[in-house]
């Protein structure tokens, strides 16, 4: 997306060289005569900005001294009443009444080349009928000589067009089997009307819609096993205003666990086809009914409080489990033979699954290999990591290469497509060499695919050498 807050000023390089900063925010500086002539009001924030989510954006204000002589007893007013119109969450320095006005005084010594922060203009959230309008915020300062030194900034939220902030609630428990209602909206971000818009959602391998709305299309990802459903939905929708859709019930698949659900939407012309590009497995919806938007009660106020730089998600946390399974192994052989082992790590379901984010901060993976003491790894697959170390770290540490022989632990990832699916089993073969008669003792083989495990005892396995 590329909405963003944008700070638009003058620059002067002076007091900026002063910050230490590069060029910064500082504009329309009077220098009329007595000690004010020395006084700058620098304003440090960088020229684009994003309009973030609920964390805070500001613009640093500080007071420059540019003569030689230490200025006493400064005064700055900042005027931000304008920002009222931006934002309903917004600080000024020195303003305990909340009418966006501060009045900063007794400030200094400002000393020459060191400059004092005044405080923080912290903007929150923007109004949805900010965009595309700009508001200037005006700062005076002075010592009470003469004129006072005065700069300005302004404000300016950009046009965005359409965007998502309507989703299903996340973190929501259906068991595999079960539907549940799939809402969706967006409020349009533009000084003008849209034509239509193409709504795209994107469902997890474990999620589908139910109803086939005949203005759709599915597009489905076999290497991703995710479904792309983009929908042609035609208006007029209203500049500032939001709307609504029904996808219908969402079926969870038997074998869904951690699903995830993408929301976009964009402005097309009323004449576009529903998907953006035309796929050859790309299936037509079939339905009754078409996909409508319908005016929203109690339009949305304010941009979207998540991350802008992303589309809206939601995850869909089912009901379900999947078992792992590790197969170990027992190997014998001669001091000085080299052995071959081969471990496996299976999904007998009913769930599948990637990762979990706890997951992916370990080093096993699909699988870890803690190699027995007394043998030497003269072979490993070219995809397992080899690591110092016999035991799993959340670092790279001890980390040796990949496919190199001579560790003390291995890290197999997966060789198949991201998600582990059912009755799927990856295999990994070693070779070993038997160095010691007598010295050597087990090893094993785990996995990190723990999470929503219901036995969790056969996510580990030994694995022995027999010395003959």
């Amino acid at each position: 997306m590329n909405r963003r807050l944008r700070t638009l000023s003058h620059v002067c390089l002076a007091a900026c060289a002063l910050l230490g900063t590069g060029p910064a925010a500082v504009a329309d500086t009077e220098r009329p005569g007595a000690s004010n002539s020395s006084l700058a009001v620098v304003v440090r924030s960088p020229m684009i900005i994003q309009a973030a989510n609920q964390a805070q954006r500001t613009d640093d204000i500080w007071v420059s001294n540019l003569g030689r002589r230490d200025i006493t007893d400064v005064s700055v007013t900042i005027d931000a009443s304008a920002l009222g119109n931006v934002s309903d969450d917004v600080d000024v320095p020195c303003d305990p009444d909340g009418d966006l006005v501060g009045e900063c005084h007794g400030i200094g010594p400002v000393r020459s080349g060191v400059p004092v922060k005044i405080g923080d203009v912290r903007t929150g959230s923007l109004k949805a009928t900010a965009v595309g309008t700009h508001q200037l915020v005006r700062i005076a300062a002075t010592n009470g000589d003469g004129p006072p030194v005065t700069n300005r900034f302004t404000v300016a939220v950009d046009e965005t067009g359409p965007e998502f902030d309507r989703g299903a609630p996340k973190r929501v428990r259906p068991a595999p089997g079960e539907t549940l209602p799939l809402p969706g909206g967006f409020t349009n971000y533009s000084r003008h009307s849209l034509e239509a818009v193409r709504v795209s959602l994107t469902l997890s391998r474990g999620l589908s819609l139910t109803e086939r709305f005949r203005n759709c299309v599915w597009q489905p990802d076999a290497e991703s096993g995710t479904t792309n459903v983009q929908c042609k939905v035609k208006g007029p929708f209203a500049p500032h205003a939001s709307y609504d859709f029904d996808f219908g019930p969402l079926l969870i698949g038997a074998h869904a666990m951690y699903e995830a659900i993408g929301y976009r939407v964009r402005e097309v012309q009323a004449g576009a086809s529903p998907g953006e590009s035309r796929q050859e497995n790309e299936e037509k919806g079939d339905g009754p009914n078409e996909l409508t938007a319908v005016p929203r009660t109690g339009a949305t106020t304010s941009l979207r409080p998540d991350d802008v730089t992303y589309d809206l998600s939601s995850t869909v946390d089912v009901r379900n489990t999947a078992d792992f399974v590790v197969g170990g192994a027992t190997v014998g052989g001669r001091p000085g033979e080299v052995v071959p082992v081969e471990l496996t790590v299976r999904n007998l379901g009913p769930g599948e699954r990637d990762e979990t984010s706890e997951e992916q901060t370990g080093n096993a993976g699909a699988l870890w290999f803690s190699v027995p003491s007394g043998v030497t790894v003269v072979h490993a697959p070219p995809h397992c990591s080899a690591h110092k170390e016999s035991r799993p770290t959340s670092d790279l540490g001890g980390f040796i290469g990949l496919g190199k022989p001579k560790g003390r632990g291995y890290r197999c990832g997966r060789e198949a497509a991201p998600r582990f699916q059912v009755g799927h089993e990856e295999r990994q073969r070693f070779e070993l060499r038997i160095d010691k008669p007598g010295k050597s003792s087990a090893g094993y083989v785990t996995t990190m695919y723990r999470a929503g495990d219901p036995r969790l005892r056969n996510n580990t396995a030994r694995v022995e050498v027999r010395v003959r």
